[in-house]
């Protein structure tokens, strides 16, 4: 009968491997951020994209703790409803608010955020957390790409529509989720909606480039206003970003992340930091990781391309006089 070798578990190469996987597992928790700040946000009034899972369920979990009235904004609504009742129940905050959107359609994307100005009368942060991995070379119901859309277009609008009651309620905070991938990005600006690639990697990261572009350029245009606008990275954390993609490559790419990398309310840290924070009331046009200032790619720092995907994204979206507030 054949019996197999078991020599390998004490190679040199296998033992290596397993030693640099735990190295590499201890070297994230030690880097990873942590905000352990106990401001509180009471009569204050938070909106956060895409609340119903991961990061944003975290950080509007954190920002009901503190007291703050939260709007979740999320395209499934069963789920928010189940999730607005966990937060409620773990923090003892009943002022949470749900509004639908889909930032596929711009249309609703305008009726939420017209909702959200009839009934508020400030708003205090607005934390552009909703995203998507899917969606390259799929058309929206605007005749935009469906990812640049998902990612960068609609929350530009979203914010665009909102910014008189931000302004209105200063000080107050914008802040965009951005990602690492930006780095990978090669924006073509002569494209009308920026999404001239196939390659669904690059085209994620052009949707995240452009989250840290827009921030970048309105911060520059409320300069003095009271209001902040900085962008930020998560990391790689364990979340429903990848639920539409192919299972053979979805499965195990969580199960090494859930192995590895960060959970979500880890991923929430520097949002929760970047909101909150006392420390950079008024630092505006950064980006952060970690709970700290970061490094973004040579093209994320070029004001000159930042003003160019701005007039770019308000001609895809079609953004009206009546939605300008800079």
């Amino acid at each position: 009968m054949y019996e197999m070798s078991m020599d390998w578990v004490t190679s040199p190469w296998f033992v290596s491997a397993i030693g640099g996987m735990v190295a590499f597992k201890v070297w994230m928790k030690y880097t990873t951020g942590k905000y352990e700040g106990q401001e509180r946000l009471t009569g204050k009034t938070v909106i956060v994209t895409g609340a119903n899972s991961g990061v944003g369920l975290e950080a509007a979990k954190d920002f009901a703790s503190r007291g703050a009235r939260v709007i979740m904004v999320c395209r499934d609504m069963k789920k928010a409803e189940f999730v607005k009742k966990i937060i409620i129940n773990e923090t003892a905050n009943t002022d949470i608010v749900l509004k639908h959107i889909n930032f596929e359609s711009l249309t609703t994307v305008r009726e939420c955020a017209q909702e959200i100005l009839r009934e508020e009368n400030q708003i205090n942060i607005l934390l552009n957390n909703a995203g998507t991995a899917t969606g390259c070379c799929t058309k929206s119901e605007d005749g935009l790409d469906l990812l640049m859309q998902s990612n960068h277009f609609g929350p530009f609008l979203f914010t665009n529509i909102l910014l008189g009651c931000i302004k209105s309620s200063a000080p107050s905070r914008i802040l965009n989720v951005s990602s690492e991938v930006h780095k990978m990005a090669k924006l073509n600006l002569a494209c009308s909606d920026l999404s001239d690639t196939k390659n669904s990697s690059v085209a994620y990261g052009n949707s995240k480039l452009c989250n840290i572009l827009m921030a970048n350029e309105l911060a520059d245009k409320l300069k003095g206003t009271g209001v902040t606008v900085n962008s930020l990275t998560p990391g790689v954390v364990l979340t429903e970003i990848l639920r539409d993609v192919t299972p053979w490559f979805r499965i195990p790419w969580n199960f090494l992340i859930k192995i590895f990398l960060k959970n979500s309310k880890e991923g929430a840290q520097t949002s929760i930091f970047a909101c909150v924070s006392p420390e950079i009331a008024d630092v505006t046009g950064r980006y952060f990781m970690d709970c700290k200032l970061s490094n973004t790619s040579e093209t994320a720092k070029d004001n000159s391309i930042s003003k160019k995907v701005w007039k770019l994204s308000e001609e895809a979206v079609g953004l009206k006089q009546s939605e300008k507030h800079y």
